[in-house]
């Protein structure tokens, strides 16, 4: 089973991403160069990667496409300045 917890604020984002745990990821809407993409978080021993995906349909659903951009971080507030240019407003997010 799946789950999922919604993200209702950017200091929420980043808290939420600073006690994540390694299983653990962050999916937002986001916009890269003008385009908008799903930007996916995940840990690792040595940091934080994000990496940006385009979006396409299936049926109903917004799925991940191609991929545009792969980041690693070696700490948070790095991380959260990135997110901070790419993260679309109003926040859509989802810690699983």
């Amino acid at each position: 089973m799946l789950y999922e917890k919604k993200i209702d604020s950017f200091p929420q984002l980043i808290n939420d991403i600073g006690v994540m745990d390694q299983d653990a990821g962050i999916r937002a809407i986001g916009k890269y160069k003008a385009k908008k993409c799903f930007v996916f978080v995940t840990r690792s021993l040595n940091g934080f990667t994000s990496i940006l995906c385009s979006m396409k349909r299936s049926g109903k659903e917004t799925i991940p496409d191609k991929r545009l951009l792969a980041k690693e971080f070696e700490n948070l507030q790095d991380l959260e300045k990135f997110l901070t240019e790419v993260v679309a407003k109003p926040l859509v997010a989802s810690e699983y």
